[in-house]
């Protein structure tokens, strides 16, 4: 038994953006020269005589800021920079909107400030910096600029699944891909900049690759699964990055994910069985009955399939307890012989959006390892159900075979199904 809703994508958007800079000098000393005349014709009569050069050190000095001033359409991922130079040093700098101010870090020798938080869009900032030179001079300097104003902006969302977010510090499963979803189609012509503000690091580190499933959604895996034990971190950092068009990241996001055992199950369709490994260890064999084949139309004209759909399923969730019927995938004729009224079943993984599960069986227990008899779910008897259930967490993987329908994005979590010649 199955359930087939709708496929449902959650909607996340990812913003990026630009910056401009701008400079402020101040006053800086001059030398001079003079003739003088020995009065007595002696070979210095006339000679141009040059008075020593003023001691550097002594010069009034420059402090420069960036963004210049007045400067507009700043994009708010800039950083705000002072520096001073000819002998000056920053003693404070306030860089502010109203009430609110921007925080950074004044260097120890303080020849430099650079921001540490981030600019608002559309905020004009004034920037006020105060300085001194080595002769105890006083030196101060004011500047404004503006942020730019999107057309759009566009946040990006960390999601293990369509069901669910990547959870900061959780553990998945080594088939677990990182995914980032945005609320809107991403143009082609934006997609390279966000990719750019994109990082995956692991220890032990893997190389991977961003592969475009959809024009919403971006995913990072490598050419094999991940390690068992494995720490990922993925860091989404766009926020002020210009995309083009006036469309800008409005957001960055992070996280840490920890990978667990390799939890690896085989299910094949020809000999009703499912191997289980743990780090490539076999250790049970399920008996199983699987997707009984063939098709039928749904209520709107679509077709439904009763196969167990061939290829890696990568485990999306669990429940101790989901409630199945046939309307739920468009079978609402109660004269069709694919109709069922719903029905609740235990211990359920779901391993497709199109509703495959690995579930627990109490009807028609005979069919269990010799027929497959169910509407594409993998049936498991009582003696291994909750096995199967305690064992599998997200990104577990369910790799099934022998059978005519293949996993696809639309689907599933297909990300493994695609070779990794074409993962680019």
């Amino acid at each position: 038994m199955t359930i087939r809703p709708r496929t449902s994508s959650r909607r996340i958007a990812a913003a990026l953006i630009a910056g401009g800079a701008l400079f402020l000098a101040g006053c800086s000393a001059s030398s001079g020269a003079h003739f003088r005349d020995s009065g007595n014709g002696g070979t210095n009569a006339g000679a141009a005589v040059t008075s020593p050069p003023a001691d550097p050190s002594n010069a009034p000095g420059a402090l420069t800021v960036t963004p210049a001033a007045n400067s507009r359409n700043v994009a708010p991922n800039e950083s705000v920079k002072v520096a001073a130079t000819a002998g000056a040093t920053v003693t404070s700098v306030t860089v502010s909107a109203g009430s609110s101010t921007i925080k950074g870090t004044l260097a120890a020798d303080g020849k430099s400030w650079t921001s540490t938080s981030a600019l608002k869009f559309n905020t004009t900032y004034t920037v006020t910096v105060s300085g001194q030179n080595l002769a105890n001079g006083q030196t101060q300097t004011t500047s404004t600029f503006t942020t730019v104003k999107p057309a759009r902006t566009v946040s990006p969302h960390l999601i293990a699944n369509a069901f669910e977010a990547l959870h900061n510090g959780a553990t998945y499963g080594v088939g677990e891909p990182i995914m980032v979803h945005f609320a809107y189609a991403i143009p082609t012509s934006e997609r390279a900049a966000i990719v750019d503000a994109l990082t995956v690091k692991s220890s032990p580190q893997v190389d991977g690759r961003w592969h475009w499933i959809n024009s919403q959604q971006v995913d990072y895996r490598g050419e094999d699964y991940w390690p068992a034990g494995a720490t990922v971190t993925v860091s989404a950092k766009l926020y002020g990055v210009n995309l083009g068009k006036g469309v800008y990241g409005g957001a960055n996001a992070r996280a840490t994910i920890h990978i667990g055992d390799k939890h690896y199950a085989v299910a094949d369709n020809k000999t009703h069985m499912m191997k289980v490994y743990i780090n490539d260890k076999l250790v049970k064999t399920v008996p199983v009955s699987m997707g009984m084949g063939g098709s039928t139309r749904g209520a709107q004209g679509q077709l439904i399939n009763y196969w167990t759909r061939s290829g890696p399923h990568v485990v999306i969730v669990k429940s101790p307890t989901v409630t199945m019927s046939s309307a739920s995938y468009g079978i609402t004729d109660p004269t069709s012989p694919f109709f069922y009224a719903p029905e609740t079943v235990h211990d359920a993984v779901r391993i497709s959006y199109s509703g495959e599960f690995v579930h627990l069986r109490t009807w028609t227990v005979d069919d269990i390892g010799k027929v497959n008899t169910s509407h594409g779910c993998i049936n498991v008897g009582v003696a291994y159900a909750s096995y199967m259930y305690k064992l599998l967490r997200t990104g577990d993987i369910v790799d099934v075979v022998h059978t005519p329908v293949r996993v696809s994005f639309d689907n599933t979590v297909a990300d493994w199904a695609v070779p990794w010649s074409q993962w680019k």
